[in-house]
């Protein structure tokens, strides 16, 4: 694996790739702040009564489990994105712009996530359209990602160090699981949204293996 000489090292290199860093880390803290903007608290007025607060309560269900949802999945992506970064030293035009690419799908988290909770539970019909769109942009999230990875560890693997095997197996094989299991969710969703659930089976096989191998190999190790 090459690497770049020290006697030729830039020297901000360091500094500048933590910058790119740094932006993202903003990037991916202001979407998951942004989730809970539009999940305000129930108004209360002198004629509001326990009962109608409770049921306003029971009402945001939707919108508390997209949020909750939502967080997950851009902490699952910002782990990632921090994964690829432990072994970058050095940057070219394309991986900025590939890292770009990778925050595009994050920065729309919040308006598909907002959009999809609001229809929940209100037009069942219409719903179909938000759901797809946060579908959708999962879907990009994952490819975005890939891409990103495939640059850093494949195209211009010189500018990174390299990844144990084992952790880039795991690597890929978690983010195109995810990916796909998203794909399988969003094609099934155009036959039946209520059996769309279904498409994450895939990604569930797959965790439940994995950590059955994981422990195999943990057990045959000790």
């Amino acid at each position: 694996m090459k690497h770049q000489p020290a006697e030729n090292k830039h020297p901000k290199q360091d500094f500048q790739v933590e910058r790119i860093a740094f932006f993202s880390d903003a990037v991916f803290a202001i979407a998951i702040t942004l989730l809970v903007i539009e999940f305000r608290a129930p108004e209360v007025t002198k004629d509001t009564t326990e009962t109608d607060l409770w049921h306003e309560v029971l009402a945001m269900k939707y919108k508390l489990i997209s949020v909750l949802l939502s967080f997950s999945l851009i902490v699952n992506y910002w782990i990632r994105h921090h994964t690829l970064f432990k072994h970058i030293h050095n940057y070219n035009r394309r991986i900025i712009l590939a890292n770009m690419y990778t925050l595009i799908p994050i920065i729309f988290f919040p308006f598909t996530t907002s959009f999809m909770y609001e229809s929940l539970g209100v037009n069942n019909k219409a719903a179909s359209i938000p759901f797809r769109l946060f579908l959708t942009n999962n879907v990009l999230a994952g490819v975005m990602m890939y891409y990103f990875y495939w640059l850093i560890m494949k195209k211009y693997s010189e500018l990174s160090y390299p990844m144990e095997i084992e952790d880039r197996k795991e690597f890929e094989g978690k983010l195109i699981t995810l990916t796909l299991s998203f794909v399988l969710v969003l094609a099934i969703s155009f036959y039946s949204t209520e059996y769309s659930i279904w498409g994450l089976l895939p990604m569930g096989v797959y965790n439940i293996y994995n950590r059955f191998t994981r422990k195999k190999k943990i057990q045959k190790h000790a």
